[in-house]
């Protein structure tokens, strides 16, 4: 396994190459490149034995393939992770990219193919996690947001996403687990919830986060 120092290394490098090439200036590796003078080289040196950097005659360093591979690999990771914490979570956007960071060397590919594919159409698993929470599903696939059920629906919410949105929502009691009825539908999109007895309006940009299942 790699060190989390290269492979930070390689997600900088990546960065500071032009789009048009692979090839970077000494200079600008060395100030790329994290640590005192002494680690700069270390660093260096893995790169090139690895074979993620290459040597030029001319003295230029060339990103290999194998190190744009990796490169793309761990800023995939991150912005998967950052994705997560920040959408789903509603994690500040900072704190998630510190978090992101921590995490993304240690993350296997499956559960990083496994997030972005609930990134892009969350879903209730179901598991005995789930059910320990109080969640119900007659079936696990594609979930509905509130804007596709009528007026007058009752609706259990499964999941917010959206991170400014997720904290108005919890001042307003929309978790996951609460009842909404669904009162009024509006020209614009927009919606009236009634949410612990109160009528609650809600813009269509916030209600397409607001994941529900259809209480009978």
């Amino acid at each position: 396994m790699l060190s989390s120092a290269l492979e930070d290394a390689l997600e900088a490098i990546l960065h500071r190459v032009p789009d048009a090439g692979n090839r970077i200036s000494e200079d600008v590796i060395r100030e790329t490149l994290p640590g005192d003078p002494a680690s700069k080289d270390a660093l260096l040196s893995e790169l090139l034995i690895n074979g993620y950097l290459r040597l030029e005659p001319e003295g230029q360093y060339v990103l290999t393939e194998a190190g744009r591979v990796l490169g793309h690999k761990v800023i995939l990771k991150h912005r998967t992770l950052e994705c997560f914490l920040t959408e789903m979570l509603g994690m500040d956007a900072e704190k998630a990219s510190k978090e992101a960071c921590r995490l993304e060397h240690e993350v296997s590919d499956e559960t990083i193919t496994r997030l972005k594919t609930y990134i892009q159409n969350p879903h209730v698993p179901c598991g005995r996690g789930w059910r320990r929470r109080g969640f119900r599903h007659a079936e696990c696939g594609g979930m509905h947001t509130i804007l596709d059920f009528p007026e007058g629906s009752r609706l259990k919410v499964l999941v917010v996403r959206g991170a400014g949105a997720y904290r108005r929502l919890i001042d307003l009691g929309i978790i996951p687990g609460e009842i909404l009825e669904l009162r009024r539908k509006l020209r614009n999109e927009s919606i009236v919830v009634k949410v612990k007895g109160c009528d609650v309006a809600l813009s269509p940009e916030i209600a397409r986060g607001i994941v529900v299942e259809l209480l009978v």
